[in-house]
């Protein structure tokens, strides 16, 4: 027994509760997972894992063991990283999950570059608004935008970004220009759906918070959409500048209550715990912070 290799599937199976998981992200089949866990039990001639039909959980053993092996695994895996840092060209996988809205429009244009520039790097990028989970998915990084929910994770902010609210040149001379956020009640709002829908628009009024709870007359899981909608004259959007730059400047969309800012939203990439950030991470980030946008939404601090 690869008494190493089988500490670190014991780890992971903890981290996923799952075998099968734990087999994709290895490499190995569940078969060989289940065998490697087994004989590391018989060695230690003690149980680790739980396992139930619903789920895997470690013994109190078990804890005990992961909790003193996981430090040490995460340190072997420093060390290589920090070995690997030495070489110029980036090898390996590279798994990443990017906001749909954000990915599609400044990351995919610009994703060529990256990958031209890393010839041996594999990428596995996801553009979905899901909240994943780093660990138990197998996530290296994640674009997050808004406030962060996960404090176990490393967070490194790269921009951040405004919040307007909008509508089309044709819609306010039909329906009027609301002078207050109360007036918004008067108007056809649609709203962003998400996992945290935009139940409430919060305004800074000088020292005060003001919150408006507004019901909307459309609900979409995209910002782009949103947008092209609001670009039709069909109501009031609040959206970040990131999505509506170009629309602004042209004149496609103007703002209202101008005089009511909200809240900067941050841009974080977020990634598990390291003493060293990977090659691999490390140079996405780069990537990221090279984006227009990121100049664009830096400067508009």
């Amino acid at each position: 027994m690869d008494k190493l290799n089988a500490i670190s599937v014991f780890c992971k199976v903890v981290e996923t509760q799952s075998f099968t998981q734990t087999a994709i992200q290895q490499n190995i089949s569940v078969a060989m997972a289940s065998k490697l866990v087994s004989q590391l039990e018989e060695q230690l001639k003690t149980r680790l894992l739980q396992r139930t039909t619903r789920k895997i959980v470690p013994t109190e053993a078990g804890l005990l063991y992961y909790q003193r092996c996981q430090p040490i695994l995460a340190e072997l895996q420093d060390a290589e990283a920090s070995i690997s840092n030495l070489a110029s060209a980036l090898q390996g996988k590279l798994h990443i999950s990017v906001p749909r809205d954000f990915g599609l429009r400044f990351i995919a244009p610009n994703l060529g570059l990256f990958l031209h520039a890393n010839p041996d790097l594999e990428v596995d990028i996801e553009f979905n608004d899901r909240l994943v989970d780093l660990i138990t998915e197998g996530f290296d990084l994640a674009l997050r935008i808004g406030n962060l929910q996960d404090s176990s994770l490393v967070a490194k902010k790269i921009a951040s970004s405004t919040m307007h609210i909008v509508g089309s040149p044709d819609y306010f001379a039909k329906k009027g220009i609301p002078q207050t956020p109360e007036e918004l009640y008067q108007h056809k709002i649609m709203l962003y759906k998400s996992n945290n829908n935009q139940v409430f628009w919060e305004f800074i009024n000088g020292t005060r918070i003001e919150r408006l709870r507004v019901q909307a007359d459309v609900m979409c899981n995209s910002g782009l959409a949103l947008a092209e909608l609001a670009k039709s004259g069909l109501g009031i959007v609040n959206l970040p500048r990131f999505l509506i730059e170009n629309e602004l400047a042209s004149g496609e969309l103007v703002e209202v209550l101008a005089d009511y800012p909200q809240h900067q939203i941050d841009m974080n990439i977020v990634y598990p715990h390291r003493r060293h950030l990977a090659a691999k991470v490390k140079a996405f980030v780069d990537f990221l912070s090279q984006l227009g946008l990121c100049q664009e939404t830096a400067s508009n601090k």
